[in-house]
């Protein structure tokens, strides 16, 4: 089931990452209240966390219905196949850059972080199941927190299915679940979401997806509900919206529901906001979002690397047109390798 709205929602997060990354670089090339917007870029992870536990409870829950060993397998066949192919094209990109920093640069030396014992983490998928720092491709770091939470999704639908209390007791656990992100941030004195990633991830990961599983299931289950209650979920979004720009809360008191309450509405709502989001050239930018999102940092790496004497003097105009690249390599890796590769492993799965 596809969602054009959500695609689209899903392309603005991809790139408002990209200019999150790249704000120190642009100046005063960006008008000053867009950049207040764009310096809090690190919250679309959040949101891809809640999107990625909606979509993929729509995609997988009536197959993992019978909890076989099979359908379980297959479902970790799947997840594999859609993050990892471009994941390592990206690590070889990177290992490319070591190799460019070792024997090709002035100083003849790769950063300290580039150490071999983060690269065979990250190529194993599990740098941020033992808090690894964030080297090498810094936005694998979602991958690999996404991964971990992937292990425990067969479970999360076996117990979504013996769930008794209706609509009712999804959105006490939704509750729920964003107040124990509350209080565990707040007992470990995190400031952000944004703060301490490598000590946070699972953390961060597992509740928000599970906010979205659960959002997921009211929309396979219950979506009247949400349809009833759309303008509700709509108002609660923009409510919460003005307190987090207003009010000195942190946005992990906020963030999270708020943008539940978006998915929510968008994924029963097709006009409003939803209208724009469905634009083919936004769905667009949604399909090519995991290739714009894996390949970016690489080009962000790349531009710096080519001033290393001097980050400083990087004129706006390169970032600009980095930002050119970043997109021209997403459809490139989109349709060269991210597609190719899906077919090709879900072709050896039917075996």
């Amino acid at each position: 089931m596809k969602l054009n709205q959500l695609a689209g929602l899903r392309g603005i997060c991809a790139w408002w990452v990209v200019f999150f990354h790249s704000l120190a670089l642009l100046g005063d090339s960006i008008y000053a209240p867009l950049a207040r917007i764009i310096a809090h870029g690190y919250l679309a992870v959040d949101l891809f966390f809640l999107l990625s536990g909606f979509v993929i409870f729509l995609s997988y829950h009536a197959a993992l219905a019978n909890s076989s060993p099979r359908s379980i397998g297959k479902f970790y066949w799947n997840r594999l196949a859609r993050i990892y192919p471009l994941h390592a094209a990206m690590l070889g990109g990177y290992l490319a850059l070591f190799v460019a920093f070792s024997y090709f640069s002035s100083s003849g030396t790769a950063p300290e972080s580039y150490t071999w014992t983060a690269f065979f983490q990250s190529m194993f998928l599990v740098h941020m199941w033992v808090g690894s720092e964030l080297t090498w491709n810094v936005p694998s770091w979602s991958i690999s927190s996404e991964w971990f939470v992937y292990l425990f999704f067969p479970l999360m639908a076996f117990g979504l299915r013996r769930l008794r209390g209706g609509v009712g007791a999804h959105l006490v656990i939704i509750a729920l679940v964003a107040l124990l992100l509350h209080l565990i941030y707040t007992a470990a004195n995190i400031s952000s979401l944004g703060a301490n990633v490598p000590r946070m991830a699972l953390v961060r990961t597992l509740l928000e997806f599970l906010m979205g599983v659960f959002i997921g299931s009211l929309y396979v289950n219950y979506r009247s509900f949400l349809e009833s209650w759309r303008h509700a979920a709509l108002g609660g979004f923009l409510g919460l919206g003005i307190v987090y720009v207003f009010a000195p809360l942190a946005d992990y008191s906020i963030i999270p529901v708020a943008f539940a309450l978006l998915i929510a509405y968008l994924s029963v709502t097709a006009t409003g906001i939803s209208a724009p989001l469905s634009a083919r050239p936004l769905v667009y930018l949604g399909e090519i979002s995991y290739s714009t999102y894996m390949v970016h940092y690489l080009v962000y790496d790349l531009l710096k690397a080519g001033f290393m004497s001097n980050t400083n003097q990087i004129a706006p105009v390169y970032v600009w047109l980095s930002f050119v690249l970043v997109l021209i390599l997403s459809v490139v890796l989109h349709h060269l390798i991210d597609m190719p590769s899906q077919r090709y492993f879900r072709r050896l799965s039917s075996r």
